[in-house]
């Protein structure tokens, strides 16, 4: 579960709120009484149990978060990723890997740009009179839209697989009795 910054409680009524803010004013006494209500429930729940700040010292989360990254961002890390073929519960076989496994749809650039222009495709206007659009950038290898989904993965021999099927990755062999799909033994 994810330490987050503001209780769960707040954002509902942050958003209860700006619903209600943001709506119609014509909609009437049901939707300010209702927005009353959220507002004195949120009131109560807070005081009855408040959120911890004080204790909030140290997080667990992110202590995690840190020492996987620690141990995951290594080139030459080796892992055992089991494949699981769709809807099934048993593996259908293991990889030994070398580094992370990494997305297809992360990618070393933005996937959007801001870009300027004039008004009505006029050739030329003045600095004030440009309109900003955001478009979808290209990719990595210069081409637009999504990749392929699913993610890849480095063999410890070398070879790069694409797959999109569920998986399970450890740092030691799990005790599972499966076959090795690498393409080489080794």
């Amino acid at each position: 579960m994810k330490v987050r910054s503001v209780p769960s409680v707040l954002v509902a009524a942050a958003v209860a709120v700006t619903l209600a803010a943001c709506s119609n004013a014509n909609t009437g006494g049901a939707q300010q009484q209702g927005q009353r209500d959220t507002e004195r429930a949120f009131k109560q729940q807070a005081a009855a149990v408040p959120y911890p700040v004080a204790d909030l010292t140290d997080s667990l989360e992110r202590r995690d978060i840190s020492a996987h990254l620690r141990k995951t961002n290594k080139p030459n890390a080796i892992g055992y990723l089991y494949l699981f073929p769709p809807m099934g519960a048993t593996p259908i076989g293991y990889y030994v890997i070398k580094g992370k496994v990494t997305s297809t749809q992360s990618q070393m650039t933005t996937d959007q740009m801001i870009v300027w222009s004039c008004p009505n495709n006029e050739d030329s206007c003045s600095r004030g009179e440009m309109q900003a659009s955001v478009v979808n950038a290209p990719g990595d290898d210069g081409s637009y839209g999504a990749n392929e989904p699913g993610y890849y993965f480095t063999l410890a021999e070398g070879t790069t697989v694409t797959t999109d099927l569920h998986y399970v990755l450890s740092d030691n062999p799990l005790p599972i009795e499966v076959p090795r799909l690498n393409a080489t033994k080794g």
